[in-house]
């Protein structure tokens, strides 16, 4: 049994009892893994145990850590155990306010007085009278008692302690620890066994005890770490079970889909082979008889000739016989003729069966009878989506279809795989003749990642080049679909905007200098705007179209909540939390979060301003940054941070929990250079805006970029065809684009990055 958590579990049953007994503590031992069970019971347990070391060692029963006793049991094992002290002290606690419902008597006294305290050095219940004798007897007088009236008072129970008294100085508590010898010893060891000297150096308790307790609190916090890099390590466990149980399941149906279809086409050319044998049967037997029965006309027309000459040798009429010799050699020369001519159609070479032509069908054989053909449906163009789809006409496979994949090979040779899913298709109509066929088709979706000409080969398994295509990708300066806005006061103008926020059809955006949020349509159209009677630095959108607001002022700024009318609704300082909050979020139940790169910290607020949790420090460690500038929520309500000169992201839950990190610093496409600004899309993905710094007298870094939400790099936005001056603030649109607000242009940009 562990120690209880609070002392509002000090007189729960279930902690105070011992879970192999199922009774109440009795002399609570305490096992080197921490778990306490009765002395007895723990006797018991190593008397039962088998093998050479019986009586010594054995095994804890909740935790099966092995527990070996400085000696056996009959010489006193168990009992060299440590007491748990705390135990008793909840025991003592818990037989004191038994007193109150059922009659304890005293145990000092014999006057059978009900008990009314306990005493942590006599470890006897006293009486009232007995209470009264300690406090007046100037031995007892520093006893540690506690008596039922203040059995409810916190202060009064921190203070009982039962105490530890010297084995061979029994009247006297050990308050002196050798260090040395690393043992609790009394005063009048002090001046004995464990004199001052070479090899003993006892001190008071009360001065040992800070250095030994900060030193286990190090302990702790690095016990607490290596805890925290375990969870770490099991929820890694657990992601990749379930990556694999992914992937195996993705595999197992691949496999199914391509033997199904392997089984079909078997069932296919079954039916062909049988086809064609019964022809073959049935016209081979056609054959047969028709050459049957011309050989029996002939033979009748041999017979009758033959006959008709043998009956002219009968008739022995020489006259006759010569008269019709002539015509009789001629007749007879001329039926062998025709026999001995005529070869007949029997005794051929039978039909065979070659089964290994069938039963070594690969996928290959399969994919062989198949045309592939690829399309690209758009204009391909770095870095951005386009559809790609794959058709073959072929046999109606009705027991399933293998899955074709996209292989594309970039102009420097990189091969990367787009994956296929099935498209419905109409029948193709059979011609006569002809077997009924089936057009499929497959679609992917394709983001090159440079410019060039690719080429695109179907394959399936291990058979590639079953149809290809190349595609010339065209180079992405990615201008914005839109641009508008310039420096000044005017509707559609601006003075310094930092932050946007998009909801539904409508656009917001924070107009810092002029002290205002003005609202657009999606293509740039004004529509109306509000005063915000401070610098708007930052604002979110709520659900219910409530508008938030981070304004600054040399207090700290407030946090504004407006209607959408543009009415104040609800205002709380940050200046008691925050010295320089920059970046505003806001949760579906109302929370805000902060971000404070002074502070390198994230703050969690209610809807009322209450502080709720702070997260941060500077570092580069998890939930460390180094000025934090920008930060959003997701449709799970996970908060992203955009940790810029960290030159990466962190997420946490919704608690402010953290959950993992990425993002590097580099001048790669896929690399961060101090994000500023970030946003999530209900995809799942994460878009990034880096402000990007000077290597050596060049520029780098002024960037776009979109991951999805595990960290992996999707594509980069780069603005070389409209150069981005400073962005900040960004919001994602659900149709795939993204509006950045750029301070030191004065304007509002949008990109397609979808």
């Amino acid at each position: 049994m562990a120690v209880a958590s609070s002392i509002a579990e000090d007189f729960d049953d279930e902690f105070l009892t011992c879970s192999i007994c199922l009774n109440l503590y009795e002399d609570p031992k305490l096992l080197p893994c921490f778990h306490t069970y009765c002395q007895k019971c723990l006797e018991e347990l190593a008397n039962n145990s088998t093998g050479f070391s019986r009586g010594r060692r054995f095994k804890c029963p909740e935790c099966r850590t092995d527990v070996e006793l400085p000696c056996p049991v009959f010489s006193g094992g168990v009992d060299k155990l440590k007491s748990n002290f705390y135990i008793n002290k909840l025991l003592d606690f818990w037989k004191l306010r038994l007193s109150n419902t059922s009659r304890v008597q005293c145990q000092m006294c014999e006057s059978h007085t009900q008990a009314a305290a306990v005493c942590g050095d006599c470890i006897k219940m006293l009486c009232n009278n007995c209470v009264t004798a300690h406090r007046n007897t100037k031995e007892l007088q520093h006893h540690s008692i506690i008596t039922l009236y203040d059995l409810e008072n916190p202060t009064a129970r921190s203070r009982y302690a039962r105490q530890i008294h010297c084995p061979k100085h029994k009247d006297q508590r050990m308050t002196f620890y050798c260090e040395p010898c690393q043992c609790l010893v009394c005063i009048y060891c002090t001046v004995d066994e464990h004199r001052v000297g070479q090899n003993h150096d006892p001190k008071d308790l009360e001065k040992v005890a800070p250095k030994y307790r900060d030193s286990i609190k190090r302990q702790i916090k690095k016990t607490g770490e290596v805890i925290s890099q375990i969870k770490q390590q099991v929820e890694n466990f657990d992601r990749e079970i379930t990556a694999t149980a992914a992937n195996c399941d993705q595999l197992e149906r691949e496999v199914q889909r391509h033997y199904e279809a392997l089984i079909s086409k078997l069932q296919q050319e079954k039916q062909e082979m049988i086809t064609k044998i019964h022809k073959t049967k049935r016209d081979r037997k056609d054959e047969l008889i028709r050459e049957k029965n011309n050989m029996q006309r002939d033979l009748k027309k041999t017979n009758e000739g033959l006959t008709f000459c043998q009956n002219i040798l009968d008739h022995n009429n020489d006259t006759e016989f010569l008269f019709l010799r002539k015509e009789m050699k001629a007749r007879l020369s001329q039926l062998v003729s025709q026999q001995t001519g005529k070869v007949p159609s029997v005794g051929q070479r039978p039909l065979t069966f070659q089964p290994s032509s069938l039963i070594h069908v690969s996928l290959g054989s399969l994919s062989e009878l198949l045309n592939f053909s690829i399309n690209v449906e758009a204009l391909a163009v770095e870095s951005l989506p386009c559809s790609v789809t794959v058709t073959t006409d072929t046999a109606d496979l009705t027991g399933g279809d293998v899955t074709p994949q996209i292989e594309v090979t970039s102009p420097q040779g990189k091969t990367t795989l787009i994956r296929t899913t099935a498209h419905s298709s109409p029948p193709l109509a059979a011609g006569k003749g002809q077997t009924s066929r089936v057009r499929r088709a497959w679609g992917g979706v394709w983001r090159p990642q440079e410019s060039g000409k690719h080429t695109l080969g179907v394959c399936m398994g291990a058979k590639k080049d079953l149809g290809s295509l190349t595609v010339d990708v065209g180079s992405n300066n990615t201008r914005p679909v839109l641009r508008f806005g310039q420096k000044g006061s005017q509707q559609g103008q601006f003075d310094t905007p930092i932050d946007v926020a998009v909801t539904g059809d409508k656009l917001y955006v924070a107009d810092t200098w002029n002290q205002r949020v003005q609202l657009f349509d999606l293509r740039g159209k004004f529509y109306s705007f509000f005063s915000t009677t401070a610098n708007a630095v930052s604002l979110a959108v709520q659900n219910n179209g409530t508008i938030a607001v981070r304004s600054w002022d040399e207090k700290g700024g407030d946090v504004m909540k407006f209607s959408p009318s543009g009415k104040l609704l609800h205002k709380f300082p940050l200046g008691e939390y925050c010295t320089n909050p920059y970046g505003l979020a806001v949760q579906s139940d109302g929370r805000v979060v902060v971000a404070d790169y002074g502070n390198h910290s994230i703050f969690l607020f209610k809807a009322d301003g209450t502080l709720v949790k702070q997260v941060g420090g500077q570092g580069q460690g998890e939930g460390q940054f180094d000025e934090p500038h920008s930060v959003c929520v997701d449709k799970e309500d996970n908060i992203i941070v955009a940790d810029k000169n960290n030159h990466r992201v962190q997420v946490f839950n919704k608690n402010l929990n953290f959950r993992h990190k990425f993002g590097q610093w580099g001048i790669q496409p896929q690399d961060m250079w101090c994000p500023m600004g970030v946003s999530a899309d209900s995809r799942g993905n994460i878009v990034l805006v880096n402000i990007g710094g000077n290597n050596g007298s060049v520029e780098h870094g002024k960037k776009l970029q979109v991951f999805h939400s595990n960290g992996i790099w999707v594509s980069t936005i780069s603005s070389d065809g409209d150069k981005l001056k400073f962005p900040q603030g960004l919001a994602v649109t659900e149709d795939g684009h993204v509006f950045v607000a750029d301070t030191r242009d004065h304007c509002i940009r949008k990109y397609k990055y979808m």
